[in-house]
């Protein structure tokens, strides 16, 4: 696989997180944060299915295979779950500039577990990143600009809490998820991670007895399960490729652009107001992730 093949695979995890995460949200307003994770899983296994079974032995013959699969799943279940009920609680277009610190975080934690370099500009930008970020997420608006920061009781908009915790998470499952592409195979490493947050999402359902509620929405609400299913699987199977050819935060640099379409349809199609300082804050935060991505890419 080619450079210019991994930048490609790269585009196109952004075009199909930015439309798949619209279609996330619209799921779990209908049918909820786990059930929503539980058909993108299934939609992946049964798809994936005839492209990995003959290499599904990998995972038990390469050493320690199984155990970084495991705890691959395990974090992108936690972490999905968390990023599905911000979704679904705030507008998506707060909630996706907080997911844009994702990418700073990545390259941290590449730097720390995989060694990739971060340059003192990167760290810079991130920094600016942060600081858009505080903006964008506080609801409340001062009379004057310069008291802004002095505002005691500022209030957080809905699901931000949620997506901060998502954050953290989904940083460790680009890495975990990039280093089992590498170690094994793109399509096999997703269907793997898909198969134990499946079970996750399952075992969760069973226990609170929500196994028919969910297929009963599932069935009347058809379109975005099926719209997310694929896109979803789409992303995930390309950034996972990218990082074949690709350093992981290079790839997340490229793909996290998505951020920047799904406000843009939370703005046009879903029809989300924001105050004056909020369009301020993505305004800084989506601008240093491009200035970030394009730092990182070179």
């Amino acid at each position: 696989m080619s450079v210019e093949a991994g930048i490609l695979a790269a585009f196109l995890a952004f075009l199909a997180w930015g439309f798949g995460d619209f279609a996330i949200q619209r799921s779990v307003r209908r049918v909820g944060a786990v059930a929503a994770l539980f058909f993108i899983g299934l939609f992946g296994l049964v798809g994936l299915l005839p492209f990995v079974w003959k290499d599904l032995p990998l995972f038990f013959h390469v050493n320690n295979l199984a155990a970084l699969l495991f705890f691959t799943g395990l974090v992108t279940f936690v972490y999905a779950v968390f990023f599905f009920e911000a979704l679904g609680k705030g507008k998506i277009s707060i909630v996706e500039p907080v997911m844009s610190f994702e990418l700073p975080l990545t390259i941290l934690l590449g730097v720390l577990i995989i060694h990739e370099h971060l340059t003192g500009l990167q760290l810079l930008l991130s920094s600016v990143i942060f600081i858009g970020l505080i903006v964008t997420v506080v609801q409340r608006e001062p009379r004057h600009w310069w008291n802004f920061f002095r505002s005691r009781r500022p209030r957080l908009e809905r699901g931000v809490v949620l997506a901060i915790a998502a954050v953290a998470l989904s940083a460790g499952a680009n890495i975990l998820t990039g280093r089992l592409s590498q170690e094994s195979k793109p399509v096999l490493a997703i269907w793997g991670v898909n198969a134990i947050y499946t079970i996750c999402c399952l075992a969760w359902m069973l226990k609170r007895g929500e196994v028919r509620q969910a297929f009963q929405h599932a069935k009347k609400h058809w379109q975005p399960i099926v719209l997310q299913g694929i896109l979803d699987n789409i992303a995930w199977v390309s950034f996972a490729a990218a990082v074949l050819v690709l350093p992981i935060s290079i790839t997340i640099a490229i793909s996290e652009s998505y951020i920047a379409l799904g406000m843009l349809l939370g703005i046009l199609i879903n029809k989300e107001r924001l105050q004056r300082h909020q369009y301020v804050g993505i305004a800084i935060t989506l601008c240093t992730v491009v200035v970030l991505a394009l730092v990182s890419e070179r």
